[in-house]
Order: structure tokens, then sequence, then C-alpha cells
């Protein structure tokens, strides 16, 4: 960047950015996250879990992660570290193990489905969807590109 001049960038903005360059183009990136979202402990998971913990160390509240975390639906996360810190031993680490089973066992309803929305168009079929395009009326400039700054150098 530091040889780069005033007169490269003025060269690199007519060429590429100007609307009457020859040269000029546009892009549009869509981007879908490839990362999954975390998981999230159903009630149904949670109250097996509890049930879990209270049958292995009855002198545990079972209940007291629910201050803890936000919402009835915590992330896998929120959940574990609390019990992770309030199951600090090795039979705590067993129960903590059967975590995975009870989510995949008891999901939240609707994590696993793409969820649509009604304020979404989605495109299905890329040459349908260009048909049903119109062109838009070219509006013209809204200032006059013959006024473009000259360097003084």
């Amino acid at each position: 960047m530091k040889n780069v001049t005033k007169e490269d960038v003025l060269q690199l903005f007519l060429s590429t950015v100007h609307p009457s360059s020859q040269t000029r183009s546009k892009l549009s990136v869509h981007m879908v996250s490839q990362k999954p979202r975390p998981k999230r402990v159903s009630s149904a998971a949670a109250q097996a879990f509890e049930a879990l913990v209270h049958q292995a160390f009855p002198d545990i509240d079972e209940k007291a992660w629910r201050s803890s975390v936000d919402g009835e639906t915590p992330t896998v996360v929120e959940f574990g570290q609390f019990w992770m810190k309030a199951l600090n031993s090795e039979e705590g680490k067993k129960i903590l193990g059967k975590l995975p089973g009870l989510i995949h066992e008891h999901p939240v309803a609707g994590e696993d489905e793409d969820r649509k929305r009604a304020d979404v168009t989605y495109i299905e079929d890329i040459n349908a969807f260009k048909s049903t395009l119109t062109p838009s009326v070219n509006v013209g400039p809204l200032v006059e590109w013959n006024d473009l700054p000259q360097s003084k150098f």
C-alpha cells in the first residue's frame, strides 16, 4: 500500500467503478453459513438429565441450572458448562456423558428442520426466477461524471 498513489486509485475507479467504463462489472455475493447451529437442550432432555442427577447425587439441587442459563432451551455448551462445575467428579463425568444421547432422544421441536421465513424469497430455479424480473428504468446519473477531480501534481 505504500507504493499506491492517488493517480493509481483514480485510474482504478475510472476503469472498474465509473458507469461509463467498458470494463465495469458488479458482484453480488449471497452467503449461507456452513457452520451448524449449536444443539439446544429441550425441556424433556433437561428433565431426563435432572432425574439422572437426582438419582446419583440426591444432595445436589437438580433444578439450579435454570437460574444460570437463558431461556427454556439452553445450548448444550451453556447447559454442559453449568453441570461440569456442579458435577466435578468421576461419577458426574459419567452422567454428563449421557447428555448427548438424551439430546438426541429428546430433540427441540423444529431444530433440524429448515426454517423457512415468510419475508424471504427462496429461489429454487434461477432461470424461472430471472424470467419474472422486469428491467428497471435508467434514472440517469445523480451527478455529472465529467467533473472528476484532476490531480494537481
